[in-house]
This record gives C-alpha cells, structure tokens and sequence, in this order.
C-alpha cells in the first residue's frame, strides 16, 4: 500500500504567500515608525536647565525663589520689618573667608554674628544703598547653588546651621564703585532652616562690624 501525499492546491499557496507578505510589509513599516535609520526615536525634552549651578528641581530652590522674590520686593521699598523676616539671626556678616585664613587663624567667626537686638544697629551697613539698588534687580546671572561638597571652611560653616541635606543659595553682585576704578561686591547666602528659607549670611567688601 502506498502511502498518501496531501497535495496543497496551488490558490492556497498563492492566497497564503499574500497574507504573508502583507504582515511583513505592516511590520517593517512599523519598524520604520519606531527605529528611523538605526537610532530610536527622539525623546521630547521639555526640561532645559537654565545652568547647571541652578537646575535643581526640588522643592529647596521653589522654596529659594520664593523668598528671593520677597526679599527683593521689601528691600525695593526699605521695608525693614519686613525684611527681618527672611533673615536668621544670628546673623554671619563676617568677610567671607578662605580656608588660607582659617589656617592663619585670622577668622573670627562669633565676632561676625549679628544678633536680632542689634539688627538696627547694623541695618544700613548691610542693606547699603547698593544693595538697595542693586539686589532687586538680580536675575539668574546672579544666582547660585552652592556645591554639597565644596571644600571651603565658610560655607562648612553655615551649613551647620542649616536643615540636614538642604541646599545652600547665594546672590552674588559686582559693581563698580562710584568716582574710582575699583570694584565692589556683596553676597547673601540662603539656608532652608527649621522647613523654610532665609537669609543665613551677608558679606562684602568692608566689614559690617568693625
């Protein structure tokens, strides 16, 4: 007995090859749609980072704009009450140090606090008609984020004071003085302490306490 061939008849060979060649091309265009060339396809970046000292995107620097902007507005109009507000006191007014100083022992850290009793005593060394014209004005060239690991013993310093693995802001102006050639500068470093930001430090050029 011979054995039986089952022979496909040839309009099923055709209409399956069809099919197949259907599916493949549907496939391969799809494949297209996905992997143009050899790359995947490009990711829409809606996130561009001002610089990279300020693209932090916590809660710390919202927190950070936030009070600058308060600040700014109070300094604007001489608002002093206001203004002691979003300062910590002690307050650090002490020239910002180097870590060179540090070794010479030429630092003098308690002698640069600046307490809430004496606030008005100091006010107008600190908030000085440049920074009243000049701190209002500051814009993203004048903001930083100070580095978590910066070696540098004055921001060491005012960490302390500051909330556990917060981050620490500065405003930092140059100017020129008036009638001369010299240039002038001031800072103020922000700290978020106890759950909200302000003002941890203020230095420049001359020192607020003599």
């Amino acid at each position: 007995m011979k054995n039986r061939t089952s022979i496909v008849p040839a309009y099923v060979v055709v209409l399956t090859f069809s099919i197949l060649t259907a599916c493949g091309s549907q496939q391969q265009q799809e494949s297209k749609q996905q992997l143009p060339g050899t790359s995947l396809p490009a990711q829409s970046d809606s996130v561009t980072p001002r610089d990279k000292s300020m693209a932090d995107t916590s809660g710390d620097e919202q927190q950070f704009r936030i009070v600058l902007q308060a600040l700014q507005r109070a300094v604007k109009t001489n608002n002093r009450d206001t203004i002691r507000q979003y300062l910590r006191f002690p307050l650090q007014t002490a020239m910002q140090w180097t870590n060179d100083d540090v070794k010479a022992g030429t630092v003098d850290k308690p002698g640069g606090l600046v307490s809430a009793a004496d606030f008005n005593k100091y006010y107008n060394s600190i908030f000085h008609p440049d920074v009243g014209r000049l701190l209002p004005e500051a814009g993203e060239d004048n903001l930083q984020e100070i580095d978590a690991d910066s070696p540098e013993d004055y921001y060491k310093t005012l960490r302390r004071v500051t909330d556990k693995h917060s981050h620490l802001y500065e405003v930092y102006q140059q100017y020129p003085e008036k009638n001369t050639q010299a240039e002038s500068f001031f800072g103020f470093v922000f700290g978020r302490v106890d759950g909200e930001y302000k003002v941890i430090a203020y230095y420049g050029k001359w020192p607020v306490k003599d």
